[in-house]
């Protein structure tokens, strides 16, 4: 596994706070950073892709950060990013909540909004960054998580705590071609975790939104499901449909084509060479190899030929 490393013992004392500060933003996107006093700053940041994921190890002293309005807007992409405490104790605070990071703790938050964070005591953490379209195929509606604190002590929250944890121990004995396959287990737990600590959103319609994301699923692999079909089956206008979605923080089309190549992935994913990329596409409602080669990438960061080669050579064409 490729690793792009820094470390503030090779930088003189007077400079390694500058140097953090470069470090931190080439690393987890833009911050301003305050510093807690004037004594020597040690900070180590360890950065690796697992396909379009980064993971990134980062150990500092105590220090503050924010992301604000001209932070944002000097980011490229959309980001969540899954902060997992490994030693001492860090403030984070995002949309009104705010809470204090213990070991084995983590937190979802939003590149989008508003953020700060405050490293109490000598800290280490690992720090997930997973572009907004791959998180999407695994969480309904991710938006709603950010901030939200899940504790490593019990339930999924105790699975995803160990995951995350074994990742940052064994993470240098990765090859860089079972990169996407670590990761798919990983985002599963971590979304599960993160599904079981925040409550369902009230909606009057979540019901409703069920029942069609049911018949969705079943029909994923009719090439002819559309949105009109869909709220035809429902007996409702495609108005309601899209505003049912919206409700509930989705985009019909975009909700449909996600399930697609979730389930061209899993395909992908156990297939092994008894079926073509191609034969799995078009099983599961794809009729252009280029456009679902497209938005099999920009979702999950690797070509679908290069996601079967990574998971064994599975289906090539």
């Amino acid at each position: 596994m490729i690793a792009d490393r820094w470390t503030a013992a090779s930088i003189r004392p007077g400079q390694r706070y500058d140097a953090w500060r470069a470090a931190l933003n080439a690393s987890h996107l833009e911050w301003t950073l305050e510093r807690s006093d004037d004594r020597p700053f040690r900070a180590a940041v360890t950065r690796r892709r697992f396909g379009a994921v980064d993971v990134v190890e980062c150990a500092c002293d105590p220090c503050t950060g924010r992301r604000g309005r001209p932070e944002i807007a000097r980011t490229e992409g959309a980001y969540f990013g899954v902060l997992f405490e490994l030693g001492g104790r860090e403030v984070i605070r995002q949309d009104g909540r705010e809470a204090v990071l213990e070991p084995g703790d983590f937190v979802m938050w939003d590149s989008e909004r508003e953020m700060e964070f405050r490293v109490l005591s000598p800290l280490r953490k690992l720090t997930l960054l997973i572009p907004k379209p791959q998180l999407s195929g695994w969480l309904a509606d991710p938006e709603r998580h950010a901030g939200a604190v899940v504790r490593g002590g019990s339930g999924a929250g105790a699975l995803a705590s160990d995951v995350l944890r074994r990742l940052a121990r064994e993470i240098d004995t990765i090859e860089t071609g079972q990169a996407g396959a670590v990761m798919e287990p990983v985002l599963g737990l971590v979304s599960a975790a993160l599904t079981a600590q925040v409550a369902p959103r009230p909606s009057t319609g979540s019901e409703e939104f069920r029942r069609i994301c049911a018949y969705i699923e079943a029909a994923l692999a009719d090439p002819d499901l559309s949105p009109a079909g869909i709220a035809r089956a429902h007996g409702m206008s495609i108005r309601t449909l899209y505003t049912t979605f919206a409700d509930n923080g989705a985009s019909v089309s975009r909700w449909i084509r996600l399930r697609r190549l979730h389930r061209c992935r899993q395909e992908l994913a156990r297939s092994g060479r008894q079926r073509t990329i191609t034969e799995i596409a078009f099983d599961w409602g794809f009729n252009d190899m280029a456009h679902f080669s497209r938005a099999f990438k920009a979702t999950y960061g690797v070509s679908p030929r290069a996601f079967a080669r990574g998971r064994g050579d599975a289906g090539t064409d």
